[in-house]
């Protein structure tokens, strides 16, 4: 093969069309297409923001918040009642003093006095009347009404000439207040003060319900309280020996268990554990039980515990035996 004949190698056409360096510069025509190209980008990218912008006017708008509205934990707001309830259960049960108000020994305070509190007279009873943003400190038909709503009747109304008094039954931790005019339970009334089944038909149901549990008429007799707490808190009373008032001047037990007949208050509605009490054998060692108004039987055990040789058993929320001695 001759020279002229050898396979030429290939090589790139310069692009600035002269003796500069190969590859440096592009075309004009091609320099204007690059330019054109990314204007036509910047262009769809605005377009597409301002499509979701539009789409998001609506939908991603805040909503206005009502009485009824969820807080940021997800919990279902307070309603106006709601939060004056929780107000006055804290002052009349625990604040007073603090609040610089006068309490009784009947636990009774001034319902005027109580009314001019920074904690009671900041809750707007306007925003549940939904009266457009307006503000209403509580008066006291509102107490009035939370009274007679409350479903544990937690509290009472009285009136000694035109002056209006308010107390809190029970659940208190102020020591000042050692005269609610409780029910005292002795041997010889607690079957009937502590029953919370009426009429012969009651009685007759439950015999026969003994009868096939083979249950005896010692245990039938038996009157059994019931603390309410939870799984830790149970452990901790286990280990420690019993029962305690803790901060609370007594100890609350219930009839019976959250919702069956003659059964108003005594332990919150979700607790998980439920500790019944032998109240007979707990008296007879000189531990003293009163009820209070709303039906709470009260207790400050003895020597500030009610122990735990006074255990029956122990229940889950279910009825499921957790614990018996």
């Amino acid at each position: 093969m001759t020279d002229s004949q050898q396979p030429q190698k290939a090589t790139s056409p310069t692009l600035n069309g002269g003796g500069g360096k190969e590859g440096s510069a592009a075309p004009p025509e091609l320099n204007l297409e690059r330019k054109a190209r990314k204007e036509a980008q910047k262009a769809l990218k605005a377009q597409q923001a301002a499509l979701k912008s539009s789409s998001c006017s609506s939908s991603c708008a805040p909503k206005p918040s009502s009485s009824k509205s969820s807080d940021k934990s997800g919990r279902k707001a307070q309603s106006s009642s709601e939060q004056l309830s929780r107000a006055l259960a804290y002052i009349l049960r625990h604040g007073a003093e603090k609040e610089g108000l006068a309490i009784r020994p009947d636990g009774y305070i001034s319902l005027r006095d109580l009314l001019d509190r920074p904690r009671v007279k900041s809750v707007n009873m306007a925003s549940e009347e939904g009266s457009g943003g307006g503000k209403r400190k509580p008066e006291l038909a509102d107490v009035q009404a939370v009274v007679e709503s409350n479903d544990k009747k937690r509290f009472e109304l009285a009136q000694e000439g035109q002056e209006w008094l308010v107390r809190a039954v029970q659940g208190h931790s102020l020591k000042s207040v050692s005269e609610l005019s409780n029910t005292a339970v002795t041997l010889s009334n607690y079957r009937s003060i502590l029953s919370t089944t009426t009429g012969d038909e009651d009685q007759g149901l439950l015999s026969e319900l003994d009868a096939k549990l083979n249950i005896t008429q010692d245990e039938r007799e038996r009157v059994e309280l019931i603390h309410g707490t939870n799984a830790a808190a149970w452990e901790e009373i286990l280990a420690s020996g019993g029962l305690k008032a803790m901060r609370r001047n007594h100890i609350h037990l219930a009839k019976g268990k959250f919702g069956e007949k003659g059964v108003i208050s005594g332990m919150r509605k979700n607790a998980s554990r439920l500790v019944f009490v032998d109240v007979k054998k707990a008296m007879e060692d000189g531990v003293q039980f009163e009820v209070s108004r709303n039906g709470v039987v009260l207790t400050a055990g003895k020597e500030g515990v009610l122990g735990n040789q006074y255990f029956i058993r122990v229940e889950d929320g279910k009825g499921n035996l957790v614990w018996q001695p």
